[in-house]
């Protein structure tokens, strides 16, 4: 049995990958990060669970015996468990063990036999250790040492490449390194030495002022006297001409913050507080934790300070409310908002919390984070330079968060929360009955929510006076208000009690389906009653404060939202139907889904009975209805039956796929596979891998594939595996095995026609072309994206069409037809664009500029690929960076600039790695020696 720890756990057997369930995932994971050491059952017991239950030693017992019935060794060895392992079999200690060899072969000058070793260590790395295992916080500091000796290791390298003279392709890999962690000196000294090697004198000495800047701002040190005697030795040295370096992407100014209230009342001393706070300066962000009971303001407060804040703060005010959100989700939200495109975003918290601050780094921007649960929700999420602040609210005070100006909330006092009433209800109203008002105010125990709900019911109804309602309020709950501490249940239910029964039941619907907000069309399908009725519904529920209605999302729907403990109050409450209201909903969610998406592909399984013909593009109003209501369908789906659930993940997940929404797509397609019977989940773990090969993983997917393809082949279903086959196809070219994933999409398109399945065909074909382009079959590509185009005719498959109208400009190009491939490429570009498909926008402009440069358009050519370079960055994709960097290397050489055509070559294959596609690798390699040969002859002439 063989192991991958550094990165996704990998277990590979004779018999191919084995899958183990998540908690003995986490046991083996622990006990691989510690190999051929006795864990005791304490220690693994920490590493699986934050807070073990009773059960824990007995679970723990038989997640073991799970390991081992997967053939897996793990011998009892009080107080714990033992795993052996050796080099061969586990990545871990072939990567301590190739280390230990590469920095003895440096010690004896053996510099490019250690290169190698220490090529062959890091192609072991495959992302954070264990990053796909659950495990707890206690294992963090293990991976961290893991992480930090892979890092000294790195530099270790970096010296041998040095010494070799290869600084070209160490100055890119070393500005990353630097841009993530540069406190770290090393790595700045040899940035500097990797400059001056490569004869950019200029920006070396620049590299050692940036690296004083940041060691004195954030340490208070001067540099050490390696970089100060090397900086002196660069000022003694001859003057060199550096290259013009070109500007770093950067994102423009936003503003996510909810709108203003305009009848804000009070709070004149926390609003001071705030203010301020936010105004110091320091070597850290300012933070301030607005805190207090449930329905005391804190949003609305921390909302309030941070618009008369915002000039403070002109790169941009973020917002985003936490609720029970995973901290991951979050970053993933912010770092959209930011521009990163989702198939880009890492996979582990932490690795987005460090992209996050990287984004925001040096900025002055303000982030607001509503309802947070704990600190440890929070940390993730704090910028790491000071020019940026941070407001939290939280109903907990948060103490233990560094450096936090704490703001606590109590409920308003008596004038205060009377002029809330009347800035609601009407001056005038509540001036003519004064005592009315005040028992108003004392009911509602001067919570500023209970005032709210209060004002707003008088201000809908104007026919009523102050006595009549102070009656009727004074008369439900009231003892429980007079108590000196807030009763937000007993608020809650006094807001409830005089709902009509259709009111009623909207509220208990909305609560119990756990949607934090919905529209009309929701509600509707929730009761079950004509539209007037239900709107009528909502409305009182409107008037009575219990949902806010003053929200219209960006598809132009009214949105009503819910508190989330008001949503735990109606779930208290007991009601029948729920299971008929879901079951409403869902279908209403999976009709007006299936509509608001033919625009878009059919999912890569074979196409249900009910799938709906394909139409071209339909503009945006559809697009911004499936983004405003993403959160509640995909609530939806995990909700509703088994059938209807795997039917609602089927239909959404190709939108959340081309939007980027991987991790959503994931979640879904996890959860609703887990309670589907064998063959539902077999179709929704195909869908899964194929979202894996949009975020561009197809070494992650290669054993699951191969593993669906056999279930399929076992079960007789041809068709389904024809898919598998498509998918492993597109794998194996990945990989450089074009013969291999030639055969599989061949047999797999031959399978589609017998199926008379276009959906697959196109996909089959798409792939083939792709496979054609890597082999240079030039016109075998075009035949094949010919074929496609005329099964996506008129595009009815708009993606596919400008998938194939891109692979067919490829073919054209390389065939010498540049204006034909120019019009195929402008075509495409246009179906993206309107898609709002941003990554196929991008792979396309890429191919339009490069064809641009081929006519000698230089200038166009430049600057297409500049904003196409600024794209990929923004988003992320660091392989559609290198890619844009290949084909600038090629307009410089075709303009006759062979030097600025090397320096993008070499930043091309710094891009790429060494873990590279191959197919890109060894043509970006082949061009690298193509033009030092040009160069080297250009020098003896």
């Amino acid at each position: 049995m063989e192991f991958g720890i550094l990165g996704p756990l990998l277990i590979s057997g004779d018999s191919g990958s084995v899958q183990l369930r998540r908690k003995p995932r986490a046991v083996l994971s622990a006990l691989l990060l510690h190999p051929n050491q006795i864990v005791s059952r304490d220690r693994l017991i920490a590493a699986v669970w934050e807070r073990p239950p009773r059960s824990a030693v007995s679970n723990l017992q038989t997640y073991v015996s799970q390991i081992r019935r997967a053939a897996i060794d793990v011998e009892t060895c009080e107080p714990g468990y033992r795993l052996h392992a050796d080099s061969g079999r586990l990545d871990l200690l072939a990567f301590g063990e190739a280390v230990r060899a590469a920095r003895e072969l440096a010690a004896r000058d053996d510099l490019a036999a250690a290169h190698g070793e220490f090529q062959h260590a890091f192609r072991l790395w495959r992302g954070r250790p264990a990053e796909d295992a659950p495990l707890a916080r206690t294992l963090a500091a293990r991976i961290a040492e893991l992480e930090e000796q892979a890092d000294r290791a790195r530099a270790d390298w970096t010296d041998v490449r040095l010494a070799l003279g290869l600084h070209q392709e160490l100055i890119t890999e070393l500005y990353a390194q630097l841009e993530s962690d540069p406190l770290r000196e090393r790595p700045w000294r040899q940035l500097m030495l990797a400059l001056h090697g490569a004869g950019r004198r200029a920006e070396a000495l620049d590299a050692y002022m940036r690296a004083r800047k940041v060691l004195v701002d954030e340490l208070g040190v001067e540099p050490g006297p390696e970089l100060r005697e090397l900086h002196g030795a660069l000022l003694a040295g001859d003057q060199a001409h550096p290259p013009v370096r070109r500007a770093a992407p950067a994102w423009t100014g936003l503003c996510q913050l909810p709108a203003d209230l305009g009848d804000f009342v009070g709070r004149a001393a926390e609003l001071t507080t705030v203010t301020c706070a936010l105004g110091t300066g320091g070597s850290a962000p300012a933070i301030v934790v607005v805190s207090g009971p449930p329905g005391t303001g804190k949003s609305t407060l921390a909302v309030h300070a941070a618009h008369r804040v915002r000039e403070r703060y002109p790169d941009g005010q973020l917002f985003a409310r936490l609720g029970g959100m995973d901290p991951g989700d979050a970053l993933a939200e912010l770092l959209k908002a930011l521009g990163v495109d989702g198939e880009m975003l890492p996979a582990a918290t932490e690795d987005r919390a460090a992209m996050y601050r990287a984004r925001v780094a040096d900025r002055a921007v303000l982030v607001v984070l509503d309802d947070a649960r704990d600190e440890l929700q929070v940390q993730h999420l704090l910028p790491g330079t000071p020019r940026s602040a941070v407001i939290v609210t939280s109903r907990g005070p948060l103490a233990a968060l560094p450096g936090a100006t704490a703001v606590p909330l109590e409920v308003l006092p008596f004038e205060e929360a009377r002029r809330l009433l009347a800035g609601i209800a009407g001056r005038d109203r509540v001036a003519a009955a004064p005592d009315s008002a005040e028992t108003i105010v004392r009911v509602c125990g001067r919570l500023p929510l209970a005032i709210r709900i209060a004002g707003a019911r008088l201000a809908t109804r104007p026919a009523w006076s102050l006595t009549d309602f102070a009656e009727r309020i004074a008369s439900a709950s009231l003892d429980e208000l007079r108590y000196g501490r807030l009763d937000v249940r007993s608020t809650y239910a006094m807001g409830f009690a005089p709902l009509s029964a259709a009111a009623r039941r909207a509220f208990l619907m909305f609560g119990v389906t756990g949607l934090d907000s919905v529209a009309d069309w929701s509600m509707r399908a929730l009761l079950g009653q004509p539209p007037r009725l239900a709107d009528q519904a909502v409305e009182d529920l409107a008037t009575a404060g219990l949902i806010t209605a003053s929200e219209i999302d960006g598809a132009g729907q009214a949105r009503y939202r819910m508190h989330d403990l008001l949503r735990d109050f109606a779930r208290e409450l007991a009601v029948d139907g729920q299971a008929d209201a879901l079951r409403r909903l869902s279908q209403e969610s999976l009709e007006r889904l299936m509509a608001a998406t033919t625009e878009l592909p059919l999912p890569l399984v074979p196409p249900a009975p009910d799938a709906l013909p394909r139409t071209p593009p339909a503009g945006p109003r559809r697009r911004a209805w499936l983004l405003a209501e993403r959160k509640t369908l995909l609530a939806v789906a995990q909700a509703a039956a088994p059938p209807m659930a795997a039917r609602l993940a089927e239909v959404i997940t190709p939108f959340l796929t081309i939007r980027g929404f991987h991790d959503d797509a994931d979640r879904l397609l996890s959860a609703v596979s887990a309670v589907a019977d064998r063959k539902t989940a077999r179709r929704l773990r195909l869908m899964r891998v194929d979202v894996d090969l949009d975020r561009g993983r197809p070494r992650e997917v290669m054993a699951e594939l191969r593993e669906l393809l056999a279930a399929s082949e076992a079960d007789g279903d041809q068709h389904e595996a024809a898919y598998a086959l498509t998918m492993l196809g597109t794998c194996a070219a990945a990989a450089g095995d074009l013969g291999r994933a030639l055969a599989h999409t061949t047999l797999a398109a031959d399978r589609f026609l017998e199926y008379g399945d276009t959906n697959g065909l196109a996909n089959a074909w798409i792939a083939m072309s792709v496979i054609h382009l890597h082999q240079a079959r030039w016109a075998e590509a075009a035949e094949v994206c010919e074929l496609g185009l005329v099964l996506t005719g008129g595009a009815q498959n708009a993606q596919y069409h400008a998938e194939l109208l891109r692979g067919l400009g490829i073919a054209r190009f390389e065939m010498g037809q540049v204006e034909c491939a120019i019009e195929h490429y402008e075509e495409s570009l246009r179906l993206a664009r309107e898609l709002d498909w941003a990554k196929g926008e991008r792979m396309t402009l890429r191919r339009l500029g490069e064809a641009h440069a081929a006519l000698g358009h230089f200038e166009q050519a430049t600057e297409m690929l500049a904003e196409c370079g600024r794209m990929f960055a923004a988003a992320g994709d660091v392989h559609g960076e290198a890619l844009t960097e290949f084909a600038l290397g090629e307009t410089c050489r075709w303009r006759g600039d062979e030097q600025a055509a090397l320096g993008h070559f070499l930043s091309c294959a710094a891009l790429l790695g060494p873990l590279g596609e191959p197919t890109w690798r060894v043509r970006t390699l082949k061009e690298i020696a193509r033009s030092r040969a040009a160069l080297a002859t250009a020098g003896r002439a």
